[in-house]
């Protein structure tokens, strides 16, 4: 049976917005995920999303919305994510935008939902709706860098894979090399973009090279892998989405391509 995600989408978003819980969980998966700017991370996805319902009932009675834009920003056989933007309209605040985020896992039944992220506000009323993103992803200017050996390096931040910390040094995989710098990952990681993760205390990712996000590894589509610490696994897949659906909002500036379609494998 064929069902048209957008749609279910914009109903699910408005039974969010009105607080029906259980219309809500009618459609989540088993291994759903929730992020709203109204619960606690630390519980429950379920719980999150009842926590969610109980104070959107209160807030609607004042607050209306304007849906302006639907997207389905990557899909795979068996995965699509879909991107509401639009405005919320406050009588006594103004507008101000908001981003709802659905990722579906496409059954041959039915779609379930598996991961849903609501954010706002995100910018002014006359923005249009590509700058609807919390920043702006900066022009891909080169970087210099110097390796241990006293050598410079011009880098594109687009180009880079991943960035490993090695003790006091942090290893810059590119596509046909890796350059060795004296410092900090954390240190050398505040000059790049905020498409780059960090999914693991030693390694910071590109999500623009992904080609699988599973549980205990993401790899990219050089066909490097990248270990994921399977405690965290959850929160590393939804800090990474949620990185690669901004990407996706940005206009592409300098060297910077549009993401490959992604796969979110399940648990």
């Amino acid at each position: 049976m064929w069902h048209d995600l957008s749609e279910l989408s914009l109903g699910l978003f408005d039974a969010l917005w009105n607080g029906d819980l259980e219309a809500c969980l009618e459609q989540v998966d088993a291994g759903f995920s929730f992020v709203s700017p109204l619960t606690n991370a630390h519980g429950t996805a379920r719980n999150q999303l009842k926590s969610y319902c109980q104070r959107a009932r209160s807030l609607c009675r004042v607050l209306t919305y304007r849906v302006l834009e639907v997207r389905r920003v990557f899909e795979t056989d068996d995965t699509c994510t879909i991107l509401v933007l639009g405005n919320v309209l406050d009588p006594s605040r103004g507008t101000s935008g908001f981003r709802c985020t659905f990722v579906w896992r496409v059954c041959p039944d039915a779609p379930r939902l598996v991961h849903m992220h609501f954010s706002l506000p995100l910018a002014s009323p006359e923005a249009p709706a590509d700058t609807f993103t919390p920043d702006t992803q900066p022009q891909d200017a080169p970087l210099i860098l110097r390796d241990t050996d006293g050598l410079s390096h011009v880098v594109y931040r687009s180009d880079v894979l991943y960035l490993e910390s090695r003790h006091q040094y942090t290893l810059v995989h590119l596509p046909q090399r890796i350059i060795r710098v004296r410092m900090a990952l954390s240190e050398l990681l505040q000059d790049f973009p905020e498409y780059f993760v960090r999914v693991h205390r030693s390694y910071a990712i590109n999500v623009l090279r992904i080609d699988q996000v599973a549980r205990k590894e993401i790899r990219l589509d050089n066909g490097s892998r990248i270990p994921v610490p399977e405690r965290r696994s959850k929160q590393v897949r939804e800090k990474v989405l949620d990185a690669m659906v901004r990407a996706r909002l940005v206009p592409e500036q300098g060297s910077v391509a549009p993401p490959p379609a992604t796969e979110i494998a399940q648990d």
